[in-house]
């Protein structure tokens, strides 16, 4: 047996690298106190992952991630282009809530605050709460699916995989 690193073809990984920078700039940029260009760059972030990830259908990893991506920009567009998080679990994460009112994104984030009767598809925003060093306290499901999702891809591109080699057949002398 031999072990060998495969040769990966991963398509328009550029379209993934600009939609995460522009979450970045979602997050941390200088866009104003205005919350709609945040809203604009965030839902083209996904629909930019969504292409990517479309053209990459034959990795089983991003086949996975996709499925969360999917669910996070079906809560992020049906309310308005953030991620909602509702008061109760805004506080519980330790996120700043002094400044925010409803329907106000929450600094540092990609979260809009709303409260749970008015979210749509409540059950696939920030609902998860885990108070934990890394700053990344809400989340939500779709997110846990994209980490499973990074595991499996990161998994199958970098362990190596076995193969067999057949023994040469004897040559008569």
């Amino acid at each position: 047996m031999r072990l060998y690193f495969p040769k990966v073809v991963i398509r328009l990984g550029v379209l993934a690298f600009v939609a995460l920078g522009l979450q970045i700039l979602v997050i941390h940029g200088p866009l104003g106190s205005d919350d709609t260009p945040r809203r604009v760059v965030l839902v083209v972030s996904y629909l930019l992952l969504l292409v990517f990830i479309a053209f990459n259908l034959r990795r089983p990893g991003l086949v996975i991630l996709g499925v969360g991506v999917l669910l996070n920009f079906l809560a992020i567009a049906s309310n308005g282009g953030l991620m909602p998080i509702s008061p109760e679990n805004l506080r519980r994460s330790g996120l700043p809530e002094a400044e925010v009112r409803i329907g106000e994104w929450v600094p540092d984030s990609k979260d809009v605050l709303l409260e749970k009767e008015g979210t749509n598809l409540y059950f696939l925003t920030d609902v998860l709460v885990w108070k934990n060093p890394s700053g990344l306290n809400a989340f939500s499901a779709g997110d846990i699916i994209i980490a499973a999702g990074l595991v499996v891809t990161l998994a199958e591109l970098l362990l190596p995989r076995v193969q067999r080699i057949r023994p040469e057949p004897a040559t008569p002398s």
